[in-house]
């Protein structure tokens, strides 16, 4: 379709962006779980991973929450088996699609350049590490931690010295997650013993390849702002966002969206990618609405402020506010009903007990007095409660179930 500008309204950002990271009741169903990992992977790009445990790591939950209950299993076979997802980090720790490892080497080829540059008493420790690593095999943190160095690097004792430097050497790229143990420690590789060419490879053009993490982003996205975009996934630095934006317009390869604003005579230019242009116009017909809790990490909110100007959601978490200041709860899980995000709760899973535990359901506008929404909610939670092998769920002394 030859079209150089778009008009949508707010809406219909929201339910594209809701599309195109698979939280529609549109995506496709396959058999087997790995299937559909992948296919969201191949839309959503990259989940982010985070240590947090309150009820279940994030990175299952943001999958839970677009194909449901899952075999954990099959994600880990696909991340250390096939080596068809990578542990990586890219904007933060993420699990990425492997078609993205030419981007993220060559983001973590740069930031080791300028480390070492900067930091040249570090190539010994960095040597020391991996040559332990090749003489033992693949070797789990604390393991690593016996091999005694005296790396400058902030932390409280040896230990946390050597893991604060394992964790560098990820970012640049010498080691690799290769596996994680059931207590889930990381097991270190060499990169180039895990990873093969021409996965290990780096693309030859810097500017293409600028250009392909611009767009790998807002396709994620959906629609977005140039800033919202590269602050979204970028596994590589962009070094002149608004030239990639000039170069990619002259190539009609993104085009720009007016959005209209209610009570305004302003209208914001974002862009889109011109090949979902297409996808965009079935959203309009093919949308169906679908309920779902969301990881406090999950990609549709982790932008507090595009959250706030597509869904006028505060997304902010609590985790490290003082818990006489919290307004909602250490980890609280938003809940998206169709096109809108109408409340959250504060759970927490008590694994002696095999609890889901509840502590507080906050509404966001009076859309819980609503019986479908209501339905919807507590449908949700007892989804979560089956993923997350709880016997029980409980919930606030006011909320009532019917039948």
């Amino acid at each position: 379709m030859n079209v150089d500008e778009l008009q949508v309204s707010m809406k219909d950002v929201a339910r594209f962006s809701i599309m195109r990271q698979h939280l529609s009741g549109t995506s496709p169903k396959y058999a087997d779980d790995k299937s559909k990992i992948l296919d969201v992977f191949k839309d959503i790009k990259y989940i982010q991973l985070d240590p947090t445990n309150v009820v279940e790591r994030s990175h299952n939950l943001t999958l839970w929450s677009r194909i449901g209950k899952f075999h954990r299993q099959s994600l880990q076979d696909l991340i250390y088996r096939e080596r068809r997802l990578v542990e990586f980090y890219a904007h933060s720790a993420t699990i990425s699609i492997n078609g993205d490892l030419p981007l993220l080497r060559m983001g973590m080829q740069e930031r080791r350049e300028l480390i070492l540059r900067t930091r040249p008493e570090l190539k010994k420790h960095v040597k020391d590490i991996k040559r332990q690593i090749e003489v033992s095999g693949p070797l789990i943190s604390s393991k690593l931690s016996e091999l005694k160095t005296n790396v400058a690097l902030g932390g409280w004792g040896h230990e946390r010295k050597v893991n604060l430097l394992l964790d560098l050497m990820h970012r640049m790229g010498d080691i690799a997650i290769c596996g994680r143990t059931p207590s889930n420690q990381k097991v270190w590789d060499n990169s180039e013993n895990f990873f093969r060419e021409p996965e290990f490879s780096n693309p030859v053009d810097r500017t293409e390849a600028e250009k392909q993490t611009f767009l790998n982003s807002l396709g994620a996205l959906g629609i977005a702002s140039r800033d919202q975009v590269v602050g979204h996934y970028i596994p590589m630095r962009i070094s002149n966002a608004m030239e990639t934006v000039r170069a990619l317009l002259e190539e009609s390869l993104i085009i720009p969206v007016k959005i209209s604003i209610p009570d305004s005579s302003r209208a914001k230019t974002w862009y889109i990618r011109r090949e979902d242009v297409s996808n965009l116009e079935k959203a309009g017909r093919a949308w169906k609405k679908k309920s779902t809790l969301l990881s406090p990490f999950d990609n549709l909110t982790i932008d507090r402020k595009r959250t706030m100007e597509i869904f006028n959601f505060d997304g902010r978490m609590e985790l490290y506010v003082p818990k006489n200041k919290r307004k909602y709860g250490f980890y609280t899980m938003p809940f998206l009903y169709g096109e809108r995000i109408v409340g959250r709760i504060d759970p927490l899973l008590d694994r002696k007990k095999k609890t889901l535990k509840v502590n507080a359901i906050h509404d966001e506008g009076n859309n819980f007095s609503n019986p479908e929404i209501k339905k919807k909610l507590l449908s949700s939670i007892d989804s979560l409660a089956e993923f997350l092998q709880a016997d029980s769920v409980e919930l606030p002394d006011h909320i009532e179930r019917h039948n």
